[in-house]
């Protein structure tokens, strides 16, 4: 797999007749007349390039898409079904489970693992997903794919962050 500052450098070599995209700080060197044509052709190209990373990307990830993460299989952070949860406390519970992203939905899927007791949730850019046990001692990254999380083979498209009332159970 090339990287993408390689294939850009590449590009901009092949269709842009610039040898290379690294700032020299010389107007000579840095600034260059190209034609529109020129430029159509490399963002055509860059698009091209994406375009086929993106398809082996979906191709790789559907190989190993139900193979589960040893990692995330025995984290102490899971909470087994019907356990009653500590009120008070802060839990995540994953929902509309599927096996297969691709996956028709008839009705709402399966419901996932419950997750905790917490002391916090992190979320990045809508991309990453902590969670950490209560004393920060442990911590769990929900792995995104896609637009849902992919947890034990598994893909959840809706999670919930709660405080346990008196009678819930994971």
């Amino acid at each position: 797999m090339n990287r993408p500052d390689h294939n850009l450098s590449a590009i901009a070599n092949d269709y842009l007749l610039i040898p290379t995209l690294t700032t020299r700080r010389s107007d000579r060197l840095d600034f260059h007349n190209v034609a529109v044509w020129q430029v159509e052709a490399a963002l055509t190209a860059a698009f091209n390039a994406g375009a086929q990373f993106a398809a082996k990307n979906a191709e790789s990830r559907r190989a190993t898409r139900r193979a589960p993460d040893l990692a995330t299989l025995h984290t102490p952070l899971v909470v087994a079904k019907g356990t009653a949860l500590l009120p008070g406390k802060m839990y995540l519970r994953l929902y509309h489970g599927r096996t297969d992203p691709d996956q028709e939905m008839d009705d709402w899927g399966f419901a996932g693992p419950t997750f905790g007791p917490l002391s916090c949730y992190v979320q990045t850019y809508c991309s990453t997903f902590r969670i950490h046990g209560e004393g920060n001692s442990l911590e769990v990254w929900l792995e995104p794919c896609d637009d849902m999380i992919r947890w034990d083979g598994c893909f959840y498209g809706d999670m919930e962050v709660f405080i346990a009332g008196n009678h819930d159970k994971a």
